[in-house]
């Protein structure tokens, strides 16, 4: 839980969000969105109304123009929107009255559009949780959590095992959540995990775009926690996210419920990494530089989904008013998955899922009410085999930047590896050493009977 990072470096990348009232224009090309929709318009009403569910609109990286093509294999460096279903959700939107053209109703759809698209297109195209505001909160930051000083004065209730370094921080306990009240949920948790495997094995995007182009995401893991757990208000405190991190009702006014996700890599991608290797394989960096951006079709989708129950939803990591104090996320994905009762910890700082700790994780916060998933856990690091009985160094050991160490990970250090010079033709560069060839990287450890 503990979130050893100072960042007062603010990273800058030519494909940062701006600040909300910035212009847009260098994010997406307005004209050929324009003439990409248009051009579906004209194709959609010709001879009667027949909306057609494999066109997309694609946006260029480079220079950010929009071309309407046909669903398929996604190309390196773009991104791609659904033109029925997902840019517009409501059916017969795309429909011409009668005297009206493809370009004037072009216009009005993509002026009461262009700034989501826009919103989605900067997400998508970002590396990493850049600084700045994009778009400010209503209310002042609410601050529950409790007002430690700083992490070195809390005290524990418990010994430091042996074999552990004192000064991995290891928390107490955390209480298991219950409900206040018996309810009939509005959806249930196999609904909804259907919902998200449904996306996850038909999305096109789903799909590296090298070699031979295997999916990039197997199927998913999904637990539910409830918006009115205390974990979140701990989560404000200094030695787990800190005060920044904004509670579920700061997103969401009457958010009842967030839906937390696991997805695991593909085997194709967890058989391409070559454990002798200093640098991740290709296959690999692309999974986690294109997998973000389906992460992202993941999250649109589901508020989609939320919308068709009764219910609103937010995705803060692709919210406009998303941001960091430096590393320090305004949300957290792996503690929300934590209250969800998705996985806990590991020395690396990675979650640990029952298909362990190699993939990804999401969220959307929701004002449906949801049954929380049950924490079969109260460790923080219950699943880490080092925090156990330090009996497990396979993290260390695989860190080729030493940015792990028996103390807990440090921060900043993950960048050195390496891999971003070594795939810079590719623009790719992350590195997944501490996920893969551990005892943890698709399955919660088994522990030792001795």
């Amino acid at each position: 839980m503990l979130n050893p990072v100072n960042a007062s470096a603010r990273p800058t990348d030519m494909n940062q969000i701006p600040k909300w009232n910035e212009e847009h224009s260098h994010i997406v090309d307005y004209a050929s969105a324009q003439a990409a929709l248009a051009d579906y318009l004209l194709q959609a009403n010709y001879q009667g109304y027949r909306p057609d569910r494999r066109k997309v609109l694609a946006v260029r990286r480079g220079d950010r123009t929009v071309t309407l093509r046909n669903a398929g294999t996604p190309l390196r460096q773009e991104v791609y929107y659904l033109v029925e279903g997902e840019l517009f959700p409501v059916e017969g939107t795309t429909r011409l009255s009668e005297g009206q053209t493809p370009v004037e109703l072009a216009g009005e759809l993509l002026g009461e559009l262009y700034s989501q698209l826009c919103i989605w297109v900067a997400y998508d195209f970002t590396k990493g949780s850049l600084a700045g505001f994009r778009k400010s909160f209503d209310n002042p930051l609410i601050v529950e959590g409790s007002p430690y000083p700083n992490p070195l004065s809390v005290t524990r209730n418990r010994d430091i095992k042996e074999g552990i370094n004192p000064q991995f921080f290891q928390p107490d306990p955390v209480p298991k959540y219950v409900p206040q009240e018996a309810f009939r949920p509005d959806l249930s948790l196999e609904e909804i995990n259907e919902f998200i495997a449904e996306v996850v094995r038909k999305d096109f995007r789903n799909t590296l775009p090298e070699g031979s182009n295997p999916p990039i995401w197997d199927e998913p893991l999904v637990g539910i926690a409830s918006a009115h757990d205390p974990l979140f208000k701990r989560f404000q405190d200094p030695e787990v996210v800190g005060p920044g991190h904004r509670l579920p009702e700061e997103w969401l006014p009457g958010a009842q419920s967030i839906i937390s996700f696991f997805l695991p890599y593909s085997k194709e991608i967890l058989f391409s990494y070559k454990k002798e290797s200093r640098y991740s394989s290709l296959e690999y960096a692309s999974g986690k530089w294109n997998g973000s951006k389906f992460l992202n079709v993941v999250r649109r989708a589901l508020i989609r989904f939320v919308r068709e129950q009764g219910g609103e939803g937010v995705a803060p990591n692709i919210d406009p008013r998303y941001d960091s104090d430096g590393m320090l996320p305004f949300w957290s994905e792996r503690h929300t998955a934590f209250a969800a009762g998705v996985g806990t910890f590991g020395l690396h700082q990675g979650l640990i899922t029952v298909k362990g700790v190699y993939g990804r994780l999401g969220s959307v916060i929701t004002t449906l009410r949801l049954t929380p998933t049950e924490r079969s856990y109260t460790d923080v690091y219950e699943y880490c085999l080092y925090a156990h009985d330090g009996s497990c160094y396979a993290c260390i050991d695989r860190c080729p930047s030493r940015a792990i160490t028996d103390a807990g990970k440090l921060p900043g250090m993950c960048t050195k590896h390496g891999n971003g010079e070594h795939f810079k033709e590719w623009e790719y560069g992350s590195c997944g050493h501490c996920s893969t060839f551990v005892p943890c990287s698709r399955r919660i450890p088994v522990r030792s009977k001795a």
